[in-house]
């Protein structure tokens, strides 16, 4: 059953190497985003762990870690209610409390109107049936495309109002992070209140390797999802210069995106095999474009420049072989 709670606690006191980390991205209403991921990491070739938060600064490009204890860190099995230090964590409230000689971060979020990828026993989540097998290298949960926010935070002296803001969660947990992948995520189009989160990464399977995707449009109340477990064909995929560009034919569903990665990118830190370590390049201000049709029938085209975006590792040989 805990399959069907992709926002609880997935690890235990003897799991190496474990991490798991829960995503949050917080948009205020004049623009300016923060992503704070806290969580929890156990080498598998030594003894070091560590629970932590890290904090993204989009508009300066600045991250922040803060370690803490593992003995600091507690969360439940049966929903999202984590604990690090003073500081609380669930799906409808953030409150933060850290002040070390790298940064200051205080203050209380709360959301409201959680849109979650639906779980069900046949589809437990984003991953598909790919969530029940044990041996997956990464496991991804998408526990809310949007949301309202209210509240403020102070980081370094620097207010974030978010009344009126929008919010993204997601989470990933398991031995390690893929390869290579290409993720991307927005909730602030110019002209429809919408929400896309797209990703394809590298995922070992057999002693081979595959591209799998996962990729969902909120829209009008629907998700659209676009993933490998569905049968989704890859009708097209290349970079021209610096943009992505991704054609997904679902039955009678097309989706075309074009991704471009921002110009403010912050290096998070990310699972190794000895500690957590500077390796994942993430924007807050890259670029999407969405076009959504039905047979020949468009029904959304928008863009967002307030897309989060990462493109990790051999992104060629990912392509390469998202079209085999």
């Amino acid at each position: 059953m805990l399959l069907l709670k992709p926002e609880a606690f997935h690890g235990n006191k003897s799991k190496r190497p474990f991490f798991e980390g829960w995503y949050h991205k917080l948009t205020t209403k004049s623009n300016k985003s923060l992503a704070i991921i806290p969580g929890i990491y156990k080498s598998g070739q030594s003894k070091n762990e560590t629970a932590f938060i890290m904090v993204f600064d989009g508009s300066n490009k600045k991250v922040f870690f803060e370690r803490y204890s593992t003995k600091e860190f507690e969360c439940s099995k049966s929903e999202y209610k984590l604990y690090i230090g003073s500081n609380y964590f669930s799906l409808d409230e953030i409150k933060l409390d850290i002040s070390s000689k790298s940064f200051q971060l205080n203050g209380r979020v709360t959301t409201k109107y959680l849109k979650p990828w639906p779980v069900s026993l046949f589809e437990p989540g984003c991953m598909g049936w790919y969530t029940y097998i044990p041996t997956m290298e990464c496991f991804h949960g998408i526990l809310s495309m949007d949301h309202s926010l209210s509240g403020k935070l102070e980081l370094n002296k620097s207010l974030y109002n978010f009344s009126d803001g929008r919010g993204y969660i997601e989470k990933d947990w398991g031995k390690n992070f893929p390869e290579n992948w290409i993720w991307a995520q927005a909730n602030h189009f110019e002209n429809n209140h919408a929400s896309i989160s797209a990703s394809l990464a590298t995922i070992p399977w057999k002693k081979k390797k595959f591209a799998g995707f996962i990729v969902g449009l909120f829209f009008n109340n629907q998700l659209y999802r676009f993933t490998t477990y569905k049968n989704t064909i890859i009708k097209e995929i290349y970079f021209d210069s610096k943009i992505l560009h991704w054609h997904l034919q679902q039955k009678d569903m097309l989706l075309k995106l074009t991704i471009e990665r921002g110009k403010k990118g912050g290096l998070l830190l990310a699972p190794d095999k000895n500690d957590m370590i500077p390796k994942v390049k993430e924007y807050l201000d890259g670029k999407i474009h969405c076009q959504l049709y039905h047979n020949e029938s468009k029904i959304f085209d928008d863009s967002s420049n307030l897309c989060a975006t990462e493109f990790i590792g051999d992104t060629k040989k990912l392509i390469e072989m998202a079209l085999k």
